[in-house]
């Protein structure tokens, strides 16, 4: 390589460094607050992005690439850990994927330059250039769709992990070991193929992550409409309850009319008015609240209701819904039975004088909705925002929640202030 374009070349890879940690922070979602976060990545990246400078400058790119593991993939590994949310395969899955996919391309530009005589000069180049690619499609285009992936879908991220950290060690040890690739042209046909296999095992890969999370939307879709299914029967059931007690009444009713004339000819108006109060309070048991002209929300809403009631509850209702909404019904089930069943389940462990759940919709001049509840002391918010779940198996449907506020663009903010949980969607 030539002398010329060796500290381009040299600046390329601390500038590969630099996207690696970018990239990385783009698909990872950290434990602690944002704070600590930002305070402590400031500082490991200083000191991690300067040693393995001093290493590259002083010792050059042989001693460097033979020893990247333990310069940069360790060290860089622990830290990360420490702060992730998700210590399990998802974590060691991204970390392998982006490290594999910037060492793919290092190996790569460097064998273009090889290829075209470059002496470094066609490398530097082609990376600077991969890099603004990487930096761009990871935050505008892999970002949500990567984040969304790693909620929602919940194996295979171990084995996944174990390919990619596989990938990214053969590279290492491919690239480095016993010297520099571009010292042996001998083995360049294999770190070719080898190559080539990469991006292909890492589509398969995604391909798979995106049927295991279509899978999971359906399963919560079909939940879901098991669900509507259940409460619309029961409220069939309610409905038929009251139109035979309407009819009962309403068969009774010339006898009470017979009644109350004979009372009134008898001028025993007291009697009269008291009877006509028993028979007002027969009539009222035959009427059904309802919440919304939509039958399969209306019987959501009145299922979750009626809930609440049985658990002695305090109940604070308003819905007002515009007639054409802009998301199907489903979808719009979905939220306020997953918002409704975190409510109950949050109040039911306080104090009975505490149960109280408030639930609001407007339609002008946007749709907005609130939910919100007393909330116990630990109820805390996660650097994303999100409320933390202590138990195992809950905070799916807050996911739903925000997955639903993503795909229609809407404000979804949650709040945890003088002992109340709220969450707020407009569209």
């Amino acid at each position: 390589m030539s002398l010329q374009y060796q500290d381009l070349f040299d600046l390329s890879v601390a500038l590969s460094m630099f996207v690696v940690i970018a990239v990385f922070l783009f698909l990872f979602e950290p434990r602690c607050s944002r704070r600590v976060y930002v305070v402590s990545l400031v500082l490991f990246t200083a000191l991690w992005v300067g040693g393995n400078l001093y290493v590259l400058l002083v010792y050059g790119i042989d001693v460097q690439g033979r020893y990247i593991l333990l310069t940069a993939t360790l060290p860089s590994l622990l830290f990360l850990w420490l702060l992730a949310k998700h210590r399990n395969g998802r974590f060691f899955f991204t970390f392998s994927l982006v490290d594999t996919a910037m060492l793919w391309v290092m190996i790569v530009t460097n064998l273009i330059d090889y290829a075209a005589c470059g002496e470094g000069l066609v490398a530097v180049v082609l990376r600077v250039v991969a890099c603004l690619v990487m930096i761009f499609a990871a935050w505008r285009l892999v970002r949500r769709p990567y984040l969304k992936l790693l909620r929602t879908v919940s194996r295979g991220w171990w084995l996944f992990a174990a390919m990619t950290g596989l990938f990214y060690v053969t590279l290492a040890v491919m690239v480095g070991s016993p010297t520099n690739l571009r010292s042996r042209p001998e083995d360049m046909p294999i770190a070719v193929m080898v190559l080539i296999l990469l991006p292909l095992t890492y589509g398969t890969i995604f391909i798979v992550l995106r049927q295991q999370s279509e899978l999971f939307r359906i399963r919560e879709r079909q939940h879901t409409f098991e669900v509507q299914a259940a409460m619309m029967e029961q409220r069939m059931c309610e409905l038929r309850d009251v139109e035979d007690r309407f009819r009962y009444e309403r068969h009774d009713m010339r006898h009470r009319l017979l009644a109350i004339s004979t009372m009134l000819q008898q001028n025993n108006t007291q009697a009269a008015l008291e009877y006509i109060g028993a028979s007002q309070q027969a009539l009222d048991s035959t009427t059904v609240e309802h919440y919304c002209s939509d039958p399969a929300l209306d019987a959501i809403l009145s299922s979750y209701f009626r809930q609440a009631e049985e658990l002695d509850i305090q109940l604070e209702t308003h819905i007002d819904l515009p007639g054409e909404l802009p998301m199907s019904t489903a979808e719009l089930s979905t939220v306020f039975a997953n918002a409704l069943e975190n409510m109950i389940h949050a109040v039911q462990k306080l104090p009975q004088e505490r149960r109280r759940i408030v639930c609001k919709c407007i339609s002008h001049p946007r749709l907005m909705m609130e939910f919100s509840n007393p909330c116990e002391e630990s109820v805390r918010l996660g650097p994303d925002g999100l409320p933390v779940s202590r138990d195992r198996g809950h905070g799916v449907g807050t996911h739903s929640i925000v997955a639903f506020a993503e795909k229609y663009q809407a404000m979804c903010s949650f709040q945890v202030e003088n002992g109340w949980f709220r969450l707020r969607l407009a569209l």
